[in-house]
Formats: C-alpha cells, structure tokens, sequence
C-alpha cells in the first residue's frame, strides 16, 4: 500500500479495484497470461488516485519483466520484431514498446569538427532530426521531432561550451531552419549549404524561365520546339564550365561551400 501520493497527507483509503491481464511467459506453445486485479486507493485530502504495483511489470505495463528481458535477449540475436512476437506470444507493438524503453542510444561522447544537420520522415508521416559527423557519416544523435527548442536542448545539456565551440562547420540545407541557431550553440562554426540543394535550386530556377520564354512565343515556332523538346540541354554542364578540387570533406555527401583550390581547367 502506497504511503501518500505527494500531498503529504497519507490519508488513502480503498477506491475499487483494475483488473489487468499481465503477459509473464511466451513459450512456443500456449502464453502464459498472469490475471491480477489491483486495488485502487483514492486520497480523501487531494482527491488523487492511484493503484497497488507489483515487481511483476512496470506501472502501466501489460508486458512482464522477464518477458521483455526474453525480447531484448532475442533481439541481441539480430531478430526482427516479427519473428520475437511469433515466440513470445505477444504483439509486435508490444515488442517494440518492450525495446524503445529498455534500449537508450547514446550520443557521442565527442563532437565532430564537422557536423550534417537533416531531417527524414520517421514513424506515422512524422519528420525527425539527424545529426551525423559530416566526414565518417557516423549518427551523433537521432531526435524523435525537429524543432529548434528541442535540438538546442538536446546540445546545450549533452555538451558543455568548450566541446561545441570546437565545431568548425554545420552542413544543412537552405530550406531548414536550423541556421537560427547554429550560431548560437556552435560560436565559432561557419554554415555550409549542401551542393546538392544549390544545384537542384539552379536546375529549377531554368525551367522556370524555360517555361516562361515557351509562354512567350509562338507554339509553332522553331524555337518554341527547340526549348519544348530540348529541355536536358539546359541541365548539361557547359563546354567552358570550370572545376574544382575540394580539399576538405571530400566524403560529405553534396556539399558545396568548402575550401578549395584555384580553379583550373579540365
């Protein structure tokens, strides 16, 4: 029996009880389903209510101790979450839920000089923050949501002033908003913008003045056709183009602001 419920005042008294079935065994054959039925007490001074607990299974949870041990044992072995709920007898949103509160990932002790901001759509159409080091791809941290208040949260507790301080560069693209606060968690860490949004902007901005120039002429015209047919012209590189060698970062996947050398003809 619980002494009081936080109002200082132990002044519980019987309030019913929940009946609750409790999966404690998964054997091959038949589940093992332990039927409990909880006392509920009720505080008479704050009216608050609360329910008897047992080492059995965590508050709130239907899934037993030792079954979800047996599932993060299973999973160890590399098995997919279907085939540890066919031998254990339960659900795999059970199996899931059983490993998302057992299994903590870990940030990186160290931040990377150079740091990839991206976000990617996650469970049921949500979008999730990454931040991975820009040179070795490795993941530094996965956020379950993207907002600025949530990433400057997750840096400023993980990680003191000197560590981030040490970031020389933030990679992102130009449609995020995470340059609202790149400075202010990383002080001395320049913004790059991803090569890949730079070019997949100037591609757009040609067809759009393509197809501003076809709206202008006549559709029986040369070259209305030309412009019409032809349009991959416009996305080849021209015959005079120059390029560069990138000294840095030649394994960050398209970025595009990065020292380099002089230019110098193909």
């Amino acid at each position: 029996m619980p002494g009081d419920l936080g109002c200082g005042f132990p002044d519980l008294h019987k309030n019913g009880h929940k009946l609750t079935h409790i999966h404690v065994e998964g054997p091959s054959d038949q589940p093992v389903v332990l039927e409990l039925n909880k006392q509920q007490w009720r505080c008479l001074n704050c009216h608050t209510t609360c329910t008897a607990t047992t080492p059995v299974v965590k508050a709130n949870h239907s899934i037993g101790n030792k079954l979800a041990i047996d599932a993060l044992k299973l999973a160890s072995k590399s098995l997919t979450v279907k085939t540890i709920a066919l031998l254990l007898g339960i659900s795999t949103n059970s199996v899931q839920r059983a490993l998302d509160d057992n299994i903590h990932p870990h940030a990186s002790r160290k931040l990377p000089e150079n740091l990839y901001f991206d976000e990617f759509r996650s469970t049921k159409s949500a979008m999730s923050f990454i931040c991975i080091d820009a040179d070795t791809h490795k993941a530094v941290k996965v956020l379950g949501g993207r907002l600025n208040k949530d990433i400057k949260e997750f840096f400023i507790n993980q990680y003191n002033v000197a560590q981030r301080a040490a970031v020389k560069r933030v990679v992102m693209d130009m449609n995020a908003a995470y340059q609202l606060i790149v400075h202010e968690l990383f002080p001395n860490a320049e913004i790059i913008i991803d090569r890949f949004t730079i070019v997949q902007m100037i591609e757009r901005a040609m067809d759009q003045i393509r197809v501003t120039t076809l709206k202008q002429l006549d559709g029986k015209s040369r070259e209305y056709k030309v412009l019409k047919s032809l349009w991959r012209l416009f996305h080849l590189a021209h015959p005079d183009a120059k390029k560069s060698r990138y000294l840095f970062g030649s394994r960050i996947f398209g970025v595009g602001k990065y020292f380099h050398s002089k230019s110098t003809r193909p």
